[in-house]
């Protein structure tokens, strides 16, 4: 069982919300009404509600080429999409900002969309093309723009999904260095799992710790969910079965308090073991 969370919620809903427009006409405020309601589909949690109304919502900025709304519920599609497991259309929506070179799209959607990009490709096992993706996203960002930990955590797993673990580790802890808390777990979570890939268990164990108590204070169970299930990897490959045993027991509660059979059927037969 491998748990990838990727940085999602860099993206979604706050910071990839369109620019405020200054047109109230009735087809302006369907608009906002559509993104309103795709937002609290989304952290309700309700994806398939949220990935209806952010469709709903790009269909509108599109017949008002208004090109920020377009490339905001565009990326927020995407994002739903790929919870929903439709990887196929989360690329698709992605077309409105990446395959468009000629509409007013900023340096910073663009960057953001070449971001979502990376992450569906790496999603998809497609290393060298996340590579890519990623490289351009840098590009655009620099060091200092507020998506530099993202692109770094996504250019970390690509070196560990590449078998590059020690240039994973570097990446991981440039990116633990900055950006928000989230990222920070997303990016000790990385660093934990290219130290166990380096032959380290023990020393992956302080990283995902680390990373667990980041996501249980920002409570994101799909996160908790990877850290417990990277912990219980990482106690086995050290020897220490009675706690692994005890992440995968609490990795089962959190998967069936989330619902996910899948990974609930998943820890049950690790345990049976």
């Amino acid at each position: 069982m491998r748990f990838r969370i990727l940085c999602l919620a860099a993206l979604l809903a706050g910071c990839a919300a369109p620019q405020p427009a200054s047109n109230n006409s009735p087809a302006q405020a369907r608009l906002q009404e559509a993104e309103a309601r795709a937002a609290a589909a989304a952290r309700s949690g309700d994806h398939a509600a949220a990935a209806r109304h952010y469709d709903h919502a790009l269909r509108i900025a599109t017949s008002l080429e208004n090109a920020d709304a377009v490339a905001a519920n565009a990326i927020n599609l995407s994002i739903v999409d790929q919870w929903l497991g439709r990887n196929a259309e989360a690329r698709a929506a992605l077309a409105a900002v990446l395959d468009d070179p000629r509409s007013a799209f900023s340096e910073r959607r663009r960057m953001q969309a070449e971001l979502r990009r990376a992450i569906l490709e790496l999603a998809d096992g497609n290393a060298g093309a996340a590579a890519v993706w990623a490289g351009q996203a840098g590009a655009r960002c620099r060091e200092s723009c507020e998506f530099a930990a993202a692109i770094l955590n996504v250019q970390a797993q690509v070196e560990l999904d590449s078998g590059r673990a020690p240039e994973a580790a570097r990446l991981a802890e440039r990116a633990a260095a900055r950006g928000s808390r989230a990222e920070a777990a997303n990016a000790l979570r990385t660093l934990g799992r290219a130290r166990q890939a380096q032959g380290e268990p023990a020393k992956a164990i302080e990283p995902l710790s680390q990373a667990l108590a980041i996501d249980r204070e920002l409570g994101d169970p799909r996160k908790i969910l990877a850290d417990l299930n990277e912990l219980a990897r990482a106690a086995d490959a050290a020897g220490d079965g009675r706690a692994a045993r005890e992440y995968r027991q609490r990795g089962l509660a959190v998967s069936r308090a989330m619902n996910d059979a899948r990974s609930s059927a998943e820890f049950e037969a690790l345990l049976r073991r």
